[in-house]
């Protein structure tokens, strides 16, 4: 992986993990989700159309359907991930979330994009791997009878499987396609916002309420969520999928971080732990 692509991953992630932090200090609904996602349509649509008169493309039915099927998982992703929010902790979920998600996306990339990693790859690939499951403390989750740990086991790995989802279709329209990462990104949001409009608009007192009490937060989401996807989408066009997907859960670093010290989170050796597994991962995947 070669340095730009790294430095627009690291970025991504930093910004990932920032903008979950917010999202899970509001922990709302539908009605949430989709007034953060008219704030980031606001902010990619003049990047987008930007991008479409400088780079004129003829977008083909592959690649609508592509768009479609982004924005769809994109849904659920964004629904499931909620749910998890309200009923689990911020510790449990988001760092499950982020390590099913590359988990299964790297079998997608091989499997479906017919990417090959080689030995270098895998290894770090392997490294993040392990740092994830330390850092997640699949240990403890393993043998807890705690209803809201599992709870919050059971929506990570959703949101995961549905994180793999949307990474395998958009590397498959960015890289394949060649389609331009801000228009493909902006057409999706336009997709997701009429796809939950119907739900969202039935209680526009609910929308009220929600934009009353998370105001900042949903500006916060809405800015940084396709800010920090806009760059991943970017760093798909200069490397492999297989090691993109791994390298921007980096997040799960200011994650535990965010955990420690502004949510009193347990479980420091062997977050301390991961921490160096997935460093080490990282630094094979920047010289593979």
């Amino acid at each position: 992986m070669n340095a730009d692509a790294l430095l627009l991953v690291l970025a991504g992630a930093f910004l990932h993990a920032l903008w979950n932090f917010f999202a899970k200090k509001a922990s709302g609904g539908i009605p949430f989700i989709w007034l953060y996602g008219l704030v980031s349509l606001a902010c990619a649509v003049p990047f987008g159309v930007l991008a479409w008169f400088q780079t004129p493309q003829t977008l083909g039915v592959s690649a609508w359907v592509a768009i479609a099927a982004s924005a769809a998982v994109h849904v659920v992703y964004c629904v499931v991930l909620q749910k998890g929010y309200q009923q689990g902790d911020f510790s449990v979920v988001y760092p499950v979330a982020r390590g099913t998600g590359p988990l299964v996306a790297v079998l997608g990339a091989v499997l479906v994009l017919g990417e090959t990693p080689g030995l270098p790859g895998w290894s770090g690939i392997g490294a993040i791997m392990v740092g994830i499951l330390l850092i997640a403390g699949v240990h403890r989750l393993l043998r807890t009878t705690e209803h809201r740990l599992r709870k919050g086991v059971m929506w990570g790995v959703l949101t995961g499987v549905s994180i793999a989802a949307y990474t395998v279709i958009d590397g498959w329209a960015v890289k394949t396609m060649g389609v331009s990462p801000l228009v493909y990104y902006a057409l999706g949001l336009a997709v997701r916002t009429v796809l939950l409009a119907p739900v969202a608009l039935r209680a526009p007192h609910v929308l009220r309420d929600q934009w009353r009490r998370h105001r900042r937060y949903i500006l916060a989401v809405g800015v940084l969520s396709p800010l920090a996807y806009t760059l991943v989408l970017f760093a798909m066009t200069r490397a492999p999928l297989s090691f993109v997907a791994p390298v921007r859960e980096l997040s799960m670093l200011l994650g535990t971080l965010f955990g420690a010290s502004l949510l009193q989170e347990k479980g420091l050796v062997s977050r301390m732990a991961g921490t160096a597994f997935m460093l080490l991962g990282v630094v094979i995947l920047a010289r593979a």
